[in-house]
């Protein structure tokens, strides 16, 4: 599960290195700042697109914006985040474990999987750590950002 206190501290700690305000990096960000504000607070997690947006946006490390790693990670040529479907085939492929498989281990349900999968939808973020969990492996991995 995400830690919504550990992605709200690192929130402000990178806006704090920047120079920004909560304002300034929602209209960077193309969105509301109650809605900025809500991450910011820790009273809830972005969702997926979001969260893609805010790591682009400060170049860090996923890890890190979740509290899953100490540093942001900034001097890292992060490569672009590659569609989540073709990403988990991928991942999956490299680690020989078939969909039945992943499914049946982690109990995320197979339409919810299938979408991910089909392109309709992305995963949440706690669906995301879970994911990165199971496969050992970091979220920056599982995006496919190294």
């Amino acid at each position: 599960m995400v830690n919504l206190s550990k992605l709200s501290e690192n929130l402000k700690e990178l806006l704090n290195e920047r120079c920004l305000t909560q304002s300034s990096l929602a209209e960077a960000m193309n969105t509301c700042s109650s809605k900025m504000s809500s991450y910011i607070t820790g009273k809830r997690a972005p969702n997926f697109d979001t969260f893609v947006a805010l790591i682009e946006f400060f170049n860090c490390s996923g890890d890190f914006l979740l509290g899953l790693r100490e540093y942001p990670c900034e001097d890292i040529a992060y490569r672009p985040v590659q569609p989540f479907g073709k990403r988990m085939r991928e991942v999956l492929n490299e680690s020989g474990i078939t969909q039945y498989l992943f499914i049946k281990e982690t109990g995320i349900s197979w339409g919810v999987f299938y979408n991910w999968l089909a392109g309709k939808s992305k995963p949440s973020l706690d669906n995301l750590v879970k994911i990165a969990n199971y496969f050992d492996c970091s979220v920056d991995f599982l995006l496919g950002r190294v």
